[in-house]
């Protein structure tokens, strides 16, 4: 077995060729990746097969997570695989996050293969990890709640701030805010049973006045492989958070947007991490009913919103359409 084998997450094209090539003269068997989710799954698949690479070499930036990110991820899930972090964009900020990120070396672009190898062999070899150490335990069943989106819209002549306030106090209304889009209204409800949540709309959000335009979309786990419930566990421990939903959303930053999304089901299982990995994702929901996907997104601005909607999500393959529903303040209305 190759005993110098290397997973390389770059973007650029040429890199990878070069890189890849130089390696080859020196006796390194090369795996390149060109995003980032293509790079944690090629590490999933390598450890399935009990063959981990010796060394990645992962790029600060890359079209669909950010490298600082997905370096805390692989030290999380892999701490035997060393790590060298390259840049084109290097700074000394940089350089001491993906240190204190427990990056084993830095490189910026652009470097000699000589200088890469140089790197690989002054990083001293880690002993294996046995599985069990990195896996977690599993744990105990918990009983788990239920949760659905509700988007709404109202009639011109409806009071928005009185009914938003009477929403907002209601029983198993988890969320509730005003929107921009679309709909007038978005609402995360959650209750023991979904026929619950069924009861609330029907019996109240429904007779409120001026309401219409009701879309119900209750919460789903999205089939997905063990790899990628892997990468999106890790992920969670990473960011300090729990699993799941908006219920854990923290509204510190100046924009917040709900982001709708109709995808090709067959392309879930790539899409759905990303999203999840995405800098300015708070939640991400797999639903039923009119939209695949809603993420909660949070920015400096709703243009900072837009510009990684256009650059990181509207490109993944598989996406079909995008909805955005900026978070507004009533007197904004």
């Amino acid at each position: 077995m190759n005993e110098k084998r290397v997973l390389l997450i770059d973007d650029e094209a040429s890199l990878r060729r070069s890189v890849a090539l130089g390696l080859l003269q020196k006796g390194y068997e090369t795996n390149p990746c060109e995003s980032g989710m293509k790079g944690l799954q090629a590490l999933e698949s390598s450890k399935e097969q009990k063959n981990l690479p010796n060394y990645v070499v992962l790029d600060v930036r890359l079209p669909d997570i950010d490298g600082l990110k997905l370096l805390k991820v692989i030290k999380l899930i892999y701490p035997e695989v060393p790590v060298v972090m390259i840049t084109g964009y290097g700074n000394d900020a940089t350089a001491s996050d993906a240190r204190l990120d427990k990056a084993d070396a830095y490189l910026e672009k652009p470097f000699t293969i000589d200088e890469l190898t140089r790197i690989f062999a002054e990083i001293p070899q880690k002993s294996a990890v046995a599985a069990a150490a990195i896996e977690e335990s599993a744990e105990p069943d918990r009983e788990k709640a239920v949760s659905v989106y509700v988007l709404m819209n109202f009639s011109d002549t409806a009071n928005l701030s009185e009914v938003y306030q009477e929403m907002y106090f209601m029983e198993n209304v988890l969320y509730c805010d005003a929107i921009k889009g679309d709909f007038d209204m978005a609402l995360l409800l959650q209750a023991g049973k979904l026929a619950d949540l069924q009861a609330l709309v029907e019996n109240k959000i429904k007779k409120l006045p001026g309401a219409k335009d009701i879309c119900f979309m209750p919460v789903d786990s999205p089939q997905l492989s063990d790899s990628a419930n892997n990468i999106i566990g890790s992920m969670d421990k990473v960011l300090g958070r729990e699993k799941g939903n908006a219920g854990n959303a923290s509204f510190s930053k100046s924009a917040s947007s709900y982001v709708f999304l109709e995808i090709e089901k067959d392309k879930l299982e790539s899409i759905f991490p990303t999203l999840y990995l995405n800098d300015q994702v708070v939640s991400c929901d797999y639903i039923k009913g009119k939209y695949d996907i809603v993420v909660l997104m949070q920015g400096a601005s709703f243009a900072e919103i837009d510009r990684n909607i256009q650059a990181k999500i509207k490109p993944l393959d598989g996406v079909l359409r995008i909805k955005e529903m900026p978070i507004i303040k009533l007197f904004e209305m």
